[in-house]
Protein backbone atom coordinates (compact mmCIF):
# COMPACT_ATOMS: atom_id res chain seq x y z
CA UNK A 1 0.00 0.00 0.00
CA UNK A 2 1.30 3.75 -0.72
CA UNK A 3 0.89 5.94 1.73
CA UNK A 4 0.94 9.59 0.14
CA UNK A 5 4.03 11.93 1.53
CA UNK A 6 1.45 14.57 2.22
CA UNK A 7 -0.56 12.54 4.66
CA UNK A 8 2.96 11.15 6.39
CA UNK A 9 4.13 14.76 6.87
CA UNK A 10 0.71 15.78 8.52
CA UNK A 11 0.70 13.10 10.92
CA UNK A 12 4.43 14.20 11.61
CA UNK A 13 3.65 17.11 12.57
CA UNK A 14 0.20 16.48 14.20
CA UNK A 15 3.16 14.14 16.76
CA UNK A 16 5.22 16.39 16.72
CA UNK A 17 2.82 19.04 18.06
CA UNK A 18 1.00 17.15 20.24
CA UNK A 19 4.08 15.68 22.32
CA UNK A 20 5.38 19.53 22.44
CA UNK A 21 1.80 20.35 24.23
CA UNK A 22 2.17 17.49 26.49
CA UNK A 23 5.64 18.79 27.93
CA UNK A 24 4.62 21.97 28.80
CA UNK A 25 3.12 22.50 32.44
CA UNK A 26 2.50 25.39 34.52
CA UNK A 27 4.11 26.35 37.64
CA UNK A 28 2.80 28.83 40.35
CA UNK A 29 4.72 30.75 42.26
CA UNK A 30 5.14 30.57 44.98
CA UNK A 31 3.47 27.11 45.33
CA UNK A 32 1.93 28.01 48.20
CA UNK A 33 -0.23 30.67 46.65
CA UNK A 34 -1.61 28.06 43.78
CA UNK A 35 -5.19 28.32 45.54
CA UNK A 36 -4.70 30.52 47.93
CA UNK A 37 -4.92 34.43 48.50
CA UNK A 38 -1.97 36.39 49.09
CA UNK A 39 -1.80 38.85 51.65
CA UNK A 40 -1.45 41.66 49.80
CA UNK A 41 -1.70 43.69 47.10
CA UNK A 42 0.23 45.54 44.53
CA UNK A 43 0.18 48.33 41.84
CA UNK A 44 3.58 47.79 40.72
CA UNK A 45 4.30 47.45 37.95
CA UNK A 46 0.98 47.82 36.02
CA UNK A 47 -1.15 50.51 38.31
CA UNK A 48 1.29 53.47 38.77
CA UNK A 49 -0.01 55.29 35.70
CA UNK A 50 3.46 56.34 35.77
CA UNK A 51 6.69 54.76 34.14
CA UNK A 52 7.98 51.64 36.71
CA UNK A 53 10.63 49.02 36.82
CA UNK A 54 10.58 46.30 39.27
CA UNK A 55 12.65 43.34 39.50
CA UNK A 56 10.79 40.34 40.95
CA UNK A 57 12.34 37.39 42.54
CA UNK A 58 11.88 33.86 42.79
CA UNK A 59 14.02 31.82 45.18
CA UNK A 60 15.90 28.55 44.39
CA UNK A 61 13.84 26.55 46.14
CA UNK A 62 10.23 26.97 44.75
CA UNK A 63 11.55 25.08 41.79
CA UNK A 64 11.82 21.24 41.69
CA UNK A 65 14.63 21.39 38.81
CA UNK A 66 15.87 23.42 35.65
CA UNK A 67 12.83 24.25 33.55
CA UNK A 68 12.62 26.31 30.51
CA UNK A 69 10.18 29.11 30.72
CA UNK A 70 7.73 29.83 27.79
CA UNK A 71 5.33 31.76 29.19
CA UNK A 72 3.88 33.32 32.68
CA UNK A 73 0.50 34.36 34.13
CA UNK A 74 -0.19 37.08 36.33
CA UNK A 75 -3.41 37.31 38.97
CA UNK A 76 -5.72 40.26 40.14
CA UNK A 77 -5.79 40.91 43.62
CA UNK A 78 -8.33 38.46 45.30
CA UNK A 79 -11.67 40.56 45.16
CA UNK A 80 -10.77 42.83 42.31
CA UNK A 81 -12.19 43.77 38.86
CA UNK A 82 -10.24 45.46 36.27
CA UNK A 83 -10.71 46.95 32.56
CA UNK A 84 -8.85 46.38 29.56
CA UNK A 85 -5.37 48.37 30.23
CA UNK A 86 -2.64 49.07 27.32
CA UNK A 87 0.75 49.36 28.69
CA UNK A 88 4.46 49.60 26.59
CA UNK A 89 6.11 47.01 28.25
CA UNK A 90 9.19 44.69 28.23
CA UNK A 91 10.28 41.63 30.38
CA UNK A 92 13.79 40.21 30.84
CA UNK A 93 14.51 37.28 32.76
CA UNK A 94 18.48 35.93 34.22
CA UNK A 95 19.84 34.31 37.81
CA UNK A 96 20.83 36.40 39.99
CA UNK A 97 24.54 35.75 41.04
CA UNK A 98 23.60 36.47 44.99
CA UNK A 99 21.43 34.71 47.97
CA UNK A 100 18.18 36.01 47.77
CA UNK A 101 18.99 37.52 51.14
CA UNK A 102 21.66 39.52 49.61
CA UNK A 103 19.66 41.36 47.05
CA UNK A 104 20.54 44.92 46.43
CA UNK A 105 19.21 48.15 45.89
CA UNK A 106 20.58 48.40 42.95
CA UNK A 107 19.18 46.58 39.71
CA UNK A 108 22.23 46.41 37.81
CA UNK A 109 23.63 44.04 40.96
CA UNK A 110 20.65 41.67 40.59
CA UNK A 111 21.38 40.60 37.07
CA UNK A 112 22.88 38.05 35.91
CA UNK A 113 25.44 36.77 33.50
CA UNK A 114 22.57 34.89 31.49
CA UNK A 115 20.06 38.15 31.16
CA UNK A 116 17.74 37.61 28.02
CA UNK A 117 14.88 39.96 26.76
CA UNK A 118 12.02 37.47 27.29
CA UNK A 119 9.32 39.58 26.38
CA UNK A 120 10.51 42.27 23.45
CA UNK A 121 9.21 45.83 23.99
CA UNK A 122 5.37 46.16 22.71
CA UNK A 123 2.11 47.63 23.66
CA UNK A 124 0.74 44.77 25.98
CA UNK A 125 -2.64 44.45 26.50
CA UNK A 126 -3.43 43.58 29.85
CA UNK A 127 -7.31 41.21 29.80
CA UNK A 128 -10.56 42.91 31.85
CA UNK A 129 -11.74 40.61 34.55
CA UNK A 130 -15.47 41.59 35.11
CA UNK A 131 -16.24 39.20 38.02
CA UNK A 132 -14.65 39.14 41.11
CA UNK A 133 -13.54 35.83 43.01
CA UNK A 134 -10.64 35.20 45.62
CA UNK A 135 -8.36 34.10 44.74
CA UNK A 136 -8.79 35.89 41.25
CA UNK A 137 -8.82 32.73 38.56
CA UNK A 138 -4.48 33.68 36.74
CA UNK A 139 -4.83 35.75 33.86
CA UNK A 140 -4.38 34.80 30.31
CA UNK A 141 -0.47 34.05 29.11
CA UNK A 142 1.55 36.47 28.27
CA UNK A 143 3.64 34.17 25.55
CA UNK A 144 7.21 35.08 26.01
CA UNK A 145 8.92 36.02 22.41
CA UNK A 146 12.02 34.16 23.46
CA UNK A 147 12.24 31.01 26.28
CA UNK A 148 14.31 31.47 29.26
CA UNK A 149 16.12 28.42 30.58
CA UNK A 150 16.61 28.08 34.30
CA UNK A 151 18.69 25.89 36.36
CA UNK A 152 17.54 26.89 40.09
CA UNK A 153 20.39 25.28 41.56
CA UNK A 154 22.61 28.65 40.26
CA UNK A 155 20.33 30.87 42.20
CA UNK A 156 16.88 32.78 42.35
CA UNK A 157 14.83 33.70 39.29
CA UNK A 158 14.98 37.57 38.57
CA UNK A 159 11.96 38.39 36.11
CA UNK A 160 12.31 42.42 35.58
CA UNK A 161 9.35 44.29 34.29
CA UNK A 162 9.83 47.44 32.61
CA UNK A 163 6.77 49.80 32.18
CA UNK A 164 8.01 53.08 30.08
CA UNK A 165 4.52 54.32 29.82
CA UNK A 166 0.57 53.19 31.17
CA UNK A 167 -2.25 55.44 31.00
CA UNK A 168 -3.93 55.98 34.17
CA UNK A 169 -6.04 53.28 35.97
CA UNK A 170 -5.53 50.50 38.96
CA UNK A 171 -4.71 46.92 37.76
CA UNK A 172 -3.81 45.51 41.58
CA UNK A 173 -1.73 42.38 41.45
CA UNK A 174 -2.08 39.57 44.08
CA UNK A 175 1.26 39.48 45.87
CA UNK A 176 2.92 37.44 48.64
CA UNK A 177 3.51 38.90 52.15
CA UNK A 178 3.58 37.18 55.37
CA UNK A 179 1.61 35.01 57.16
CA UNK A 180 0.26 33.97 60.97
CA UNK A 181 1.96 30.61 62.78
CA UNK A 182 -0.92 29.69 64.61
CA UNK A 183 0.15 27.02 67.70
CA UNK A 184 -0.60 23.60 67.74
CA UNK A 185 -0.38 21.59 70.89
CA UNK A 186 1.81 18.80 71.15
CA UNK A 187 1.12 15.51 73.75
CA UNK A 188 -1.03 15.48 76.77
CA UNK A 189 -2.16 18.71 79.05
CA UNK A 190 -0.15 20.22 81.54
CA UNK A 191 0.12 18.61 85.15
CA UNK A 192 -0.47 21.09 88.32
CA UNK A 193 1.86 22.96 90.36
CA UNK A 194 1.50 22.98 93.96
CA UNK A 195 -0.66 26.21 93.31
CA UNK A 196 -3.39 24.04 91.59
CA UNK A 197 -2.39 26.07 88.40
CA UNK A 198 -0.74 24.49 85.35
CA UNK A 199 2.26 25.68 83.71
CA UNK A 200 2.13 27.14 80.27
CA UNK A 201 4.12 28.04 77.27
CA UNK A 202 3.41 29.79 73.79
CA UNK A 203 4.70 31.07 71.44
CA UNK A 204 4.79 35.13 72.03
CA UNK A 205 5.45 35.83 68.57
CA UNK A 206 2.55 35.51 66.32
CA UNK A 207 4.45 35.74 62.96
CA UNK A 208 6.83 33.20 63.16
CA UNK A 209 9.45 34.29 60.26
CA UNK A 210 13.28 33.65 58.55
CA UNK A 211 15.49 36.37 59.87
CA UNK A 212 13.87 37.38 62.46
CA UNK A 213 13.05 37.46 66.46
CA UNK A 214 11.03 34.78 67.63
CA UNK A 215 9.92 34.32 71.46
CA UNK A 216 8.57 31.38 73.67
CA UNK A 217 7.04 32.10 76.88
CA UNK A 218 6.17 30.13 79.69
CA UNK A 219 3.61 31.86 82.16
CA UNK A 220 1.64 30.98 85.20
CA UNK A 221 4.92 29.59 87.27
CA UNK A 222 5.72 30.49 90.68
CA UNK A 223 7.59 33.97 91.48
CA UNK A 224 10.97 33.10 91.67
CA UNK A 225 11.33 29.06 90.95
CA UNK A 226 13.24 28.12 88.22
CA UNK A 227 11.76 27.25 84.64
CA UNK A 228 13.10 25.38 81.86
CA UNK A 229 12.72 25.82 78.17
CA UNK A 230 13.55 22.70 76.01
CA UNK A 231 13.67 22.95 72.03
CA UNK A 232 13.07 19.58 70.04
CA UNK A 233 13.01 18.23 66.89
CA UNK A 234 10.64 15.43 67.38
CA UNK A 235 7.11 14.93 69.13
CA UNK A 236 7.14 10.88 68.62
CA UNK A 237 9.34 7.67 68.82
CA UNK A 238 11.92 7.04 71.29
CA UNK A 239 14.72 9.19 72.67
CA UNK A 240 16.68 8.89 75.66
CA UNK A 241 15.36 5.76 76.91
CA UNK A 242 11.58 7.39 76.68
CA UNK A 243 9.16 6.82 74.37
CA UNK A 244 7.52 10.04 73.56
CA UNK A 245 4.94 11.28 74.81
CA UNK A 246 6.66 10.00 78.61
CA UNK A 247 4.57 9.50 81.44
CA UNK A 248 6.99 10.64 84.38
CA UNK A 249 4.51 8.82 86.92
CA UNK A 250 7.12 6.20 87.50
CA UNK A 251 9.71 8.76 88.72
CA UNK A 252 7.22 10.19 91.12
CA UNK A 253 5.50 12.90 88.68
CA UNK A 254 2.42 11.49 87.76
CA UNK A 255 0.54 13.43 85.10
CA UNK A 256 3.49 15.29 83.83
CA UNK A 257 5.12 14.19 80.38
CA UNK A 258 8.01 14.58 78.31
CA UNK A 259 6.64 15.27 74.65
CA UNK A 260 9.38 16.35 72.51
CA UNK A 261 13.15 15.76 72.78
CA UNK A 262 15.17 18.45 74.39
CA UNK A 263 17.63 18.79 71.63
CA UNK A 264 18.63 22.08 73.61
CA UNK A 265 17.54 23.74 77.04
CA UNK A 266 17.49 27.07 78.40
CA UNK A 267 16.46 28.66 81.90
CA UNK A 268 15.61 31.23 84.18
CA UNK A 269 14.03 32.55 87.17
CA UNK A 270 9.91 33.18 86.95
CA UNK A 271 9.44 36.73 87.52
CA UNK A 272 6.45 37.84 89.93
CA UNK A 273 3.52 37.69 87.50
CA UNK A 274 4.99 34.41 86.94
CA UNK A 275 6.49 34.73 83.16
CA UNK A 276 9.35 34.02 81.69
CA UNK A 277 10.69 35.14 77.78
CA UNK A 278 13.38 33.11 75.69
CA UNK A 279 14.31 35.43 72.85
CA UNK A 280 15.79 33.32 69.69
CA UNK A 281 16.56 34.24 66.14
CA UNK A 282 15.50 32.35 63.17
CA UNK A 283 17.95 32.21 60.70
CA UNK A 284 18.26 34.28 57.53
CA UNK A 285 17.82 31.32 55.52
CA UNK A 286 14.31 30.88 52.80
CA UNK A 287 15.51 26.77 53.28
CA UNK A 288 14.20 27.25 56.91
CA UNK A 289 10.52 27.88 55.42
CA UNK A 290 8.25 25.47 56.83
CA UNK A 291 10.34 24.18 59.38
CA UNK A 292 8.17 23.24 62.51
CA UNK A 293 9.87 24.62 66.02
CA UNK A 294 9.05 22.43 68.99
CA UNK A 295 8.91 23.64 72.67
CA UNK A 296 7.92 22.61 76.24
CA UNK A 297 8.19 23.93 79.46
CA UNK A 298 8.88 22.71 82.99
CA UNK A 299 9.96 24.03 86.38
CA UNK A 300 10.69 22.73 89.62
CA UNK A 301 8.54 22.86 92.49
CA UNK A 302 9.23 20.61 95.55
CA UNK A 303 5.44 20.74 97.02
CA UNK A 304 4.33 19.17 93.67
CA UNK A 305 4.96 15.68 93.17
CA UNK A 306 7.58 13.26 94.56
CA UNK A 307 9.92 14.21 91.85
CA UNK A 308 9.17 18.18 92.07
CA UNK A 309 8.77 19.09 88.69
CA UNK A 310 5.70 19.81 86.80
CA UNK A 311 5.74 20.24 82.82
CA UNK A 312 3.76 22.16 80.31
CA UNK A 313 1.86 21.25 77.61
CA UNK A 314 4.51 21.29 74.40
CA UNK A 315 3.80 23.53 71.47
CA UNK A 316 4.87 23.32 68.09
CA UNK A 317 4.76 26.91 65.25
CA UNK A 318 5.51 27.17 62.00
CA UNK A 319 7.79 29.27 59.93
CA UNK A 320 5.65 30.68 57.97
CA UNK A 321 7.45 33.51 56.03
CA UNK A 322 8.54 35.60 54.48
CA UNK A 323 7.74 33.73 51.65
CA UNK A 324 11.61 33.00 49.46
CA UNK A 325 10.68 35.77 47.05
CA UNK A 326 11.52 39.64 47.08
CA UNK A 327 11.21 42.88 44.67
CA UNK A 328 13.22 45.94 44.15
CA UNK A 329 11.05 48.61 42.40
CA UNK A 330 11.52 52.01 41.45
CA UNK A 331 9.26 55.09 39.81
CA UNK A 332 10.20 55.67 36.37
CA UNK A 333 12.80 53.89 34.26
CA UNK A 334 15.79 55.65 34.72
CA UNK A 335 16.66 55.34 38.20
CA UNK A 336 19.70 52.47 39.16
CA UNK A 337 18.51 52.00 42.59
CA UNK A 338 14.88 51.06 44.00
CA UNK A 339 13.09 50.20 46.88
CA UNK A 340 14.22 46.13 48.27
CA UNK A 341 11.43 44.38 49.97
CA UNK A 342 12.19 41.10 51.04
CA UNK A 343 9.32 38.74 51.16
CA UNK A 344 6.86 40.87 48.38
CA UNK A 345 6.80 39.72 45.03
CA UNK A 346 3.73 39.08 42.34
CA UNK A 347 2.18 35.66 42.15
CA UNK A 348 2.85 33.78 38.98
CA UNK A 349 2.23 30.89 36.88
CA UNK A 350 4.68 30.02 34.77
CA UNK A 351 4.50 27.72 31.86
CA UNK A 352 7.50 25.90 31.66
CA UNK A 353 8.98 22.60 29.76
Amino acid sequence: MVVSTARVTASVVAFLLTASAAAQTVLPLPASHAAAEGTTSTNVPFGRSTPTRVQYVYDGVLFQGPVTITGLRFRLDGGSTATTKVVDCEMSMSTMPTPLIAMNTDFASNRGADEAVVLSRQLLTLPAQGTAATPSPFLAEIPLTTAFVYDPSNGPLVLEVVVHGQPPGVYPLDATYVCNSPMVPVGPSSCLQSTGLPLGVESATTQVIWGRPWVARAFDAIAGNLVVLALGTVETGTWGGLSLPQNLAVIGAPGCYVSIDAAAVFYDVAQPDGSVTFPFSIPNNPQVLGEWLRFQAGTFDAQANALGLVTSQAQKVQVCGWEPVGRVWSNGVSATFGVREIGVAAVLQLTVQ
